[in-house]
């Protein structure tokens, strides 16, 4: 019973999400007059956006960014200067690639990459050395980097929607054996 609820608990999307607790502001609730130094969470959630504004880089407290359902397919370089990121949300845009700018942010510990075009991770995401999730369900991975094992925090991997050989199923399971790999069922059909 108390498995269950475990895996209930590492499975569920409140795994990935901001907390209750944390004000999350619109960027189109952002005036002239919101305290940049008081906001920690930023949403730009569906602004169809191809690029993120200058004025993101105003806000130096910011530790929950949603940059989910946009377009974008590249960040701006200010991003790795945001050192007090611990949760980002690019989900549902169009990268390809993830941007060396996330290796860069060593407090990230959620990061939600699900539905882009990823195929795999850059071997820098060992430089985010505070992960502890990662969300790539639904993005055509081959491969991941090996510097996935420096990543002492990691707990937890979603690969759902995703068809991976048991062989290599079995070699990440050796590879990261304290990491909860959310896994489709083994196929053959990939290679």
């Amino acid at each position: 019973m108390l498995f269950a609820i475990s895996l209930l608990l590492l499975t569920s999307p409140t795994f990935a999400k901001v907390p209750d607790s944390v004000e999350v502001i619109h960027w189109a609730d952002v005036s002239d007059s919101t305290d940049r130094e008081q906001v920690v969470a930023l949403s730009f959630h569906k602004l169809k956006l191809e690029e993120l504004p200058a004025e993101l880089a105003e806000f130096k407290n910011i530790q929950y960014l949603i940059l989910a359902k946009n377009r974008l397919s590249d960040l701006p370089d200010f991003i790795g200067e945001m050192k007090g990121l611990i949760y980002l949300d690019l989900s549902q845009n169009k990268f390809k690639t993830l941007p060396d700018e996330v290796c860069q942010l060593t407090s990230l510990q959620k990061l939600i990459l699900n539905r882009n075009d990823l195929q795999t991770l850059p071997a820098c995401i060992s430089g985010a050395s505070s992960l502890t999730y990662i969300d790539l369900w639904d993005n055509p991975i081959r491969t991941l980097p090996e510097s996935l094992i420096s990543l002492e925090n990691l707990k937890k991997i979603d690969l759902s929607g995703i068809k991976f050989s048991p062989s290599f199923q079995e070699d990440w399971y050796a590879k990261l054996p304290k990491v909860k790999f959310i896994f489709e069922e083994p196929c053959n059909c990939m290679e």
